[in-house]
């Protein structure tokens, strides 16, 4: 029985209500924190430090219903993902049509050593070669994701080219780069709002009620994926060997605990379920669909789940230790994924394509 068929049909159903209430749900808290800061919490450091953290993780959980736009699993309908897309990143600083160009390409080639996105795979003599020796130093570091993620990978463009700049490497046509023009355009005129109209040009202000809980987000966006991809025994593909399937197995469910996988529409414990059908199941299924494929994967030996209460530490654990290198080869992992051959299911036709 191919695996598609062991997920429940509601799964796959896109309601628009739902998602627009998680939506709503979401920036309500964000607004209700900007809202709670002058009378509660300015002046504070120690309220001012939990007031951040608060902040950014509600904004990194907003993030995700912009990830789902960029699936177009929060409806069935392109213009509505496209605005929600855009009214959700825009106040993140993430141009988002570029986003989702590149996060799409990162999911059709996941974990493949040329062709994956948002994360690059080096070899070591590769790593050595091309990253910068202070680079290199500050990656291993576990204070990056305040700042790689904004500033290197969406702004300057290293490893797949500009998200602001429509002439970057990341485009390959018109289209893309009108559309690429029009979401930077939302995040410059999201900034003059914030600058001009909400702020009057107080930068403190704007530094400690909306850069730092950005950066917060960032980290929490850095680190999320971070976990989901990379382990001792991770594998890579080439052309040789990249399986749609094959990769998405690669993938790592991992459990926070404290009400945060909920919290942030469990992209973290409902990872693997999401690669294999990242534009078809929204969010609020993952977790009945992980439940539903889980049993099969796990007799195969294909399903990955840790359960790390401890993120921050099995995060700068696992930074410090397996940087950005390619793993071991895939040869021996195929064969357990005769289950998902293409003779039982025609979406494996084109082995690039998901479930």
């Amino acid at each position: 029985m191919a695996l598609r068929k062991q997920v429940p049909e509601e799964c796959f159903i896109k309601s628009l209500p739902r998602s627009l209430f998680y939506m709503a749900r979401d920036m309500g808290c964000v607004l209700a924190l900007q809202y709670l800061y002058p009378m509660y919490v300015a002046g504070s450091w120690p309220l001012t430090f939990l007031w951040w953290n608060a902040n950014g993780f509600m904004l990194w959980a907003l993030f995700v219903i912009g990830h789902d736009c960029g699936h177009t699993t929060f409806s069935n309908y392109p213009w509505v993902n496209a605005l929600v897309g855009h009214l959700c990143h825009a106040p993140l600083l993430v141009p988002f049509w570029p986003w989702a160009k590149s996060h799409n390409e990162h999911h059709k080639y996941h974990n493949h050593v040329e062709k994956d996105m948002s994360y690059p795979w080096f070899g070591k003599q590769q790593f050595e070669q091309e990253v910068k020796p202070l680079t290199k130093l500050f990656l291993k570091t576990p204070f990056h994701p305040f700042t790689s993620y904004l500033f290197t990978y969406l702004l300057a463009g290293w490893y797949d080219g500009s998200h602001f700049n429509p002439f970057s490497v990341l485009f390959w046509s018109r289209k893309e780069q009108v559309q690429c023009a029009v979401s930077t355009a939302s995040v410059v005129t999201f900034i003059y709002l914030l600058v001009a109209v909400l702020f009057d040009f107080d930068w403190s202000a704007i530094v400690v009620r909306h850069l730092v809980p950005v950066m917060i987000m960032n980290y929490w966006l850095v680190m999320v994926t971070y976990l989901q991809h990379h382990e001792e025994d991770t594998k890579t593909f080439d052309n040789s060997d990249f399986h749609f399937a094959t990769a998405a197995m690669e993938t790592v469910d991992r459990k926070y605990g404290w009400g945060i996988d909920d919290a942030h529409h469990n992209i973290t414990d409902g990872h693997v379920a999401h690669h294999l059908f990242f534009t078809k199941i929204p969010h609020y299924n993952l977790k009945k669909a992980t439940a539903a494929i889980r049993p099969s994967l796990e007799k195969l030996g294909l399903y990955r789940y840790r359960n790390n209460p401890n993120f921050l530490w099995v995060f700068a654990r696992e930074n410090y230790k397996l940087g950005f290198y390619t793993h071991s080869k895939a040869h021996d992992h195929r064969a357990k994924m005769h289950y998902l051959d293409a003779s039982r299911t025609p979406a494996f036709k084109n082995k690039s394509k998901p479930l």
